[in-house]
């Protein structure tokens, strides 16, 4: 069984703060291939998407922030 690596990805979608935590068997998760993913979590039409950052989780026992919060 491969091992799946745990990517958190934090962003500002219409104005608001969101973050997907997001499963792959890649190594590395670039930024371009972030906003497909958010892109198809989204249900708004013609969402703006900006401040995409991309954070890997490759120990189950790390705790990490989302990178948009207030």
């Amino acid at each position: 069984m491969k091992h799946q690596n745990r990517f958190l990805i934090s962003y500002i979608c219409d104005n608001q703060p969101n973050t997907i935590e997001l499963s792959s068997d890649s190594d590395s998760l670039d930024v371009e291939e972030a906003e497909k993913y958010i892109r198809l979590a989204n249900t708004a039409p013609s969402p703006v998407i900006s401040d995409i950052r991309v954070v890997g989780l490759h120990r189950e026992k790390d705790r990490v922030h989302p990178g948009h919060y207030q």
